[in-house]
């Protein structure tokens, strides 16, 4: 089983040392199945706070870049992510402001590679769901699914 994260979890190992304490030996644990999504990248740096928080992001996904694993969405993933946000906001008008294109296109990439994607943004994911079939989980749920029985 491959692993693809969200920004979010990148952004609470980043800045949450109780994220990080909490999940590191578990991040460990999947780290060798784990991809990283062109998406994610590009949000990454957008959503750090100074170069010292765009540094650490380059610290993050540097192995995972050198290591030739990155996926990025094709043409046809990004035609399916624009139909799909266009039928989220055709079946309910009140999502018209939520923007879930990134979102769609990340699972389209795990989908691609057969990975769950793992995500503290639950609700925008199972929106998706309804539209385009896919694995989306919590560091938690994760921790527990890897946790000794």
């Amino acid at each position: 089983m491959n692993f693809l994260f969200d920004a979010n979890i990148y952004f609470a190992a980043i800045h949450d040392r109780r994220f990080l304490v909490r999940h590191r030996d578990d991040l460990l644990r999947i780290g060798p199945r784990t991809f990283l999504s062109s998406i994610v990248r590009a949000e990454l740096p957008q959503g750090a706070k100074g170069e010292l928080g765009r540094a650490r992001v380059n610290r993050a996904t540097r192995n995972l870049e050198r290591a030739g694993r990155v996926v990025a969405p094709t043409h046809d993933d990004w035609i399916t992510a624009g139909t799909i946000q266009g039928r989220i906001w055709d079946d309910d008008a009140s999502l018209r402001s939520k923007r879930l294109l990134h979102d769609i296109l990340i699972v389209c990439t795990a989908r691609r590679i057969g990975a769950i994607v793992i995500t503290e943004n639950a609700g925008d994911f199972e929106i998706i769901r309804g539209y385009l079939v896919h694995r989306a989980v919590s560091m938690t749920e994760i921790a527990q699914a890897l946790a000794p029985r």
